[in-house]
């Protein structure tokens, strides 16, 4: 895979990516592109090159970044929300529709975790896209956010929230926090992602630690992002979108119910795909794991209908 490192703007501050190149590529080419999203980690060489690894060996140009907030983009540091993660990612698509090695016609974007939602609305906003596939991810965030704290946490979390909605509207204070002290029950999940992902991909937590990103995981973040977990919803964005869809998701995952995937297929229009993956969240997700190599199989077939 060749990798030529990028700058584009998103709302005036500046933000840092990969454009990803499968090995035959040839200058003058223009192929079709996969922006690849990351979920609420942010983190490109986590998730983004994970899938980007994958496509280009399917002859596709693919994309990745670092949402604002997580260094090196620029933004208000440790600070996103999923609205402000939409505009991000609505700028990688207009960045890509200007490269000449790209066919502006054929942009197809993936999204992890809750990343899937805010590309569904950025295909709902962006008319050039015309696959998109939403990964373990959900529909109504007070839906997913209630199942999965149970009614107990849930309450607490609202009240939490909305005492730091009023901090940050009268100090400034951006409020930083544990980003699980407002999410779902993931001790399973989220132990998992940091000691068999996070270690394993890319130079792992070390890598994040030292290198490019310049600080440890999980980081303290603003519970603006937890805050507009509670507000997000794409029930509306589904039924106006006008490209192909495919909805993947992990058929046993304890961290996004499939009733988000069962809900999203049911709501979009045709072309659709559901496609469900014999495990959890993200115990699957290496570059050689079957399970991930036949959704990633499953995705290509689907996303070449549009895009090829």
């Amino acid at each position: 895979m060749k990798q030529k490192d990028v700058v584009f703007y998103s709302e005036g501050d500046k933000v840092l990516g990969s454009i990803y190149y499968p090995d035959d590529y040839k200058e003058g080419e223009k192929r079709p592109v996969v922006i690849a999203n990351s979920g609420w980690t942010g983190i490109k060489v986590v998730y983004p090159e994970l899938f980007s690894r994958n496509l280009v060996k399917k002859g596709y140009i693919c994309i990745g970044f670092d949402y604002r907030g997580f260094k090196p983009t620029e933004g208000i540091a440790k600070y996103t929300t999923l609205e402000r993660e939409v505009e991000d990612i609505c700028a990688a698509i207009n960045f890509a529709k200007a490269q000449p090695e790209i066919d502006k016609d054929k942009i197809g974007l993936i999204g992890w975790g809750v990343g899937g939602a805010v590309c569904i609305e950025c295909a709902r906003r962006e008319p050039t896209v015309k696959v998109v596939a939403t990964l373990n991810s959900f529909v109504d965030g007070d839906r997913w956010m209630r199942m999965g704290m149970g009614n107990d946490k849930y309450h607490r979390a609202l009240e939490m929230l909305e005492e730091d909605k009023m901090t940050r509207a009268t100090t400034g204070d951006l409020v930083m926090r544990h980003p699980y002290v407002a999410y779902p029950n993931i001790t399973e999940s989220g132990d998992f992602y940091v000691d068999n992902t996070l270690k394993k991909i890319n130079g792992g937590v070390d890598k994040i630690a030292d290198g490019d990103a310049g600080e440890s995981f999980p980081t303290a973040m603003s519970t603006a992002i937890a805050d507009s977990f509670f507000r997000f919803n794409v029930e509306d964005a589904l039924k106006r979108l006008k490209c192909g869809i495919f909805v993947g998701h992990g058929k046993y995952n304890e961290l996004h119910d499939r009733i988000e995937a069962d809900e999203a297929y049911k709501i979009a229009n045709e072309p659709k795909e559901l496609y469900f993956v014999e495990g959890k969240h993200n115990e699957w997700m290496f570059d050689e794991d079957p399970k991930f190599l036949e959704l990633m199989n499953n995705l290509d077939n689907f996303f070449a209908k549009f895009l090829k």
